[in-house]
């Protein structure tokens, strides 16, 4: 699922939560709020997971590295995601 679907969605449970219909902008603000801390939050995640894998993995450290290499690119192509919300 694509990060700006996924803010897009948080944005309207907001919008159904507040009281006051929010205006363009602020529904633009929330959506850039959301979507950078979805995007801090897979990048942590990933961090985590990579240690694990290597810490897991020991003398399989080859593994782990292919692991990380993964991971590394599917961040980077959250962050390309993000850019291109912009």
């Amino acid at each position: 699922m694509k990060l700006k679907h996924l803010a897009d969605d948080a944005v309207s449970q907001i919008q159904q939560a507040v009281s006051a219909p929010l205006t363009q902008q602020e529904t633009a603000e929330i959506s850039k709020i959301i979507a950078d801390t979805l995007a801090r939050v897979v990048s942590q995640t990933s961090k985590q997971h990579t240690a694990a894998a290597v810490i897991c993995c020991g003398p399989e450290a080859d593994i782990a590295h292919k692991i990380a290499e993964e991971a590394d690119r599917a961040q980077q192509a959250l962050i390309a995601n993000l850019v291109a919300m912009r």
